[in-house]
């Protein structure tokens, strides 16, 4: 008897595990993103240069925002993605899943690169989960300036 009781317990308990791990991976998708993850980028170096940066933008890897330095001649204060604070300091918008390298270079009014730096971000998620991603600690960086 228990030579046909065990491996049929056995079998049961091997069948409710495996449904409990197919059910797990396909509990349904995950929920929309209602986050934005940010960088915030200030300016280091020599004060009068940076007092005359009126626009920046980033780089990760060939996607540019905004996507062209041309737009340093008419748009102050930044686009919707990239926005200059009242501190002076630059927020950058970088939505749901964040690049892990960014460029970012300052220009003045005239269009004129006055700095350029690339970047390194270890994002660390604060919510969340690994399957449905989550939220990642704000980034800060600085651009220094010569």
């Amino acid at each position: 008897m228990e030579l046909v009781l065990v491996p049929f317990v056995a079998a049961v308990c091997m069948a409710f595990i495996i449904g409990a791990i197919v059910m797990d991976n396909d509990s349904g998708g995950c929920p929309t993103a209602t986050w934005h993850n940010h960088v915030t980028l200030s300016l280091a170096g020599d004060q009068a240069t940076a007092a005359r940066v009126s626009a920046v933008t980033t780089c990760a890897g060939a996607k540019c925002a905004p996507p062209t330095p041309t737009f340093a001649k008419n748009a102050r204060n930044g686009s919707a993605m990239l926005t200059r604070q009242p501190d002076g300091a630059w927020l950058l918008d970088v939505g749901t899943k964040p690049s892990p390298t960014v460029t970012f270079r300052a220009f003045d009014a005239a269009g004129n690169v006055l700095g350029q730096q690339s970047n390194t971000l270890n994002w660390t998620r604060v919510g969340g989960n690994e399957k449905c991603g989550g939220p990642m600690a704000a980034m800060k960086v600085v651009l220094s300036l010569p």
